[in-house]
């Protein structure tokens, strides 16, 4: 394409059912399917800051567009419309830009909408308060390489699902980190410095699983391996280099990165047998979850009481937002009932006067 204004002028947090589409993405899938008589279609998945979209282009846009991969920057022009309950753009042309020198980056990477360094330093303070001197040594290893910290702060926690953009793994860590720290206020049972730790590092395995550029792509390294033994095998590497390092907490700590995902159809070599490893598998469950609710909410519109079908939960789930009566005002419901009272009074009036109709006759 030549003489094109690199300008990002809608996201996708502007569309509803029935605007028109007319601005540049970046393509974060392609998929090219046959129809029954055998023609090329295409599924594409077109991503901003503000979330992504599915784009289909029939066979006769599909064969006259230019040639474009995952990660390309496109110009598109479509309609958006509604299809099995969810947003569909229909493309009615797609075209790549060779030139990327004006675009701006930021307006097409997912990033976390919290402070970065600020959270960074919530993590530094929990390690701060690690009291074991192997575990917290263990933790410094990690935490005062310059390279590790950078890759860190700006790793993923998913391609897709749940915290799935940039600082999305520090986001999603921190959190845990968080609540395996309140629930040491409420269990008087836990070793707090091993349920921290495990915490902190169960998933860093991501930062080498996922690649975070423009896009989320899954490394070959986490093709072949996967986040868990990524982390299993990191961490091991790690505590050799620590002389001294007892060898039950040694098992425990990699226990509980080996059984953080709780089932071994969920990915976990190893299922939970000690009480700090069933805590940080509940808690990154559920953290897990409550980051993909959040993301299917914000790709949501306005208005929207269900989402589409969501793979993750394998459901559709309910949007509709809880309306609480405000106490500084008169009950809602009295209202509605005052009102039903003095009806209901009215009709009784009206129904034991003579009907002037009969009068007639």
């Amino acid at each position: 394409m030549n003489n094109l204004k690199k300008e990002k002028k809608q996201f996708i947090s502007d569309f509803k059912v029935g605007s028109i589409a007319d601005t540049i993405f970046v393509v974060s899938k392609k998929q090219i399917r046959k129809k029954k008589n055998n023609e090329d279609y295409c599924i594409v998945t077109l991503q901003d800051k503000e979330g992504s979209i599915e784009g289909v282009i029939w066979t006769e846009v599909f064969r006259n567009s230019d040639d474009f991969s995952e990660g390309d920057f496109v110009l598109v022009k479509g309609d958006i419309r509604q299809y099995r309950s969810s947003m569909q753009l229909v493309i009615n042309s797609i075209s790549k830009i060779e030139n990327k020198e004006d675009i701006e980056y930021s307006d097409f990477i997912r990033a976390t909408k919290k402070n970065i360094d600020g959270m960074f330093s919530e993590i530094k303070s929990y390690i701060d308060s690690i009291k074991n001197s192997y575990l917290k040594e263990l933790l410094d290893l990690y935490f005062k390489d310059k390279k590790f910290v950078e890759d860190f702060k700006n790793a993923t926690a998913a391609v897709r699902y749940h915290h799935a953009y940039r600082g999305g793994l520090l986001e999603h860590t921190l959190v845990v980190t968080k609540i395996c720290n309140m629930l040491t206020g409420v269990y008087d049972n836990l070793n707090r410095d091993l349920l921290i730790s495990g915490a902190i590092l169960h998933d860093i395995g991501k930062i080498r699983e996922y690649k975070t550029g423009v896009t989320i792509k899954v490394s070959d390294e986490g093709k072949l391996l996967g986040h868990i033994t990524i982390g299993y095998g990191w961490i091991l590497e790690k505590i050799k280099k620590i002389k001294g390092f007892p060898r039950d907490l040694s098992e425990r700590l990699l226990h509980i990165i080996l059984s953080h995902h709780g089932q071994k159809e969920f990915g976990s070599p190893r299922r939970p047998k000690f009480l700090e490893a069933f805590i940080v598998y509940h808690v990154d469950h559920m953290d897990a979850d409550i980051g993909g609710y959040n993301i299917i909410l914000e790709e949501s519109k306005d208005g929207e009481d269900w989402s589409g079908f969501a793979k993750n939960f394998e459901r559709s789930i309910y949007l509709k937002k809880l309306k609480l009566i405000n106490e500084n005002e008169e009950n809602t419901d009295n209202k509605i009932n005052k009102t039903d009272e003095n009806n209901l009074n009215q009709n009784k009036k009206i129904l034991n006067q003579p009907d002037k109709q009969d009068e007639l006759f």
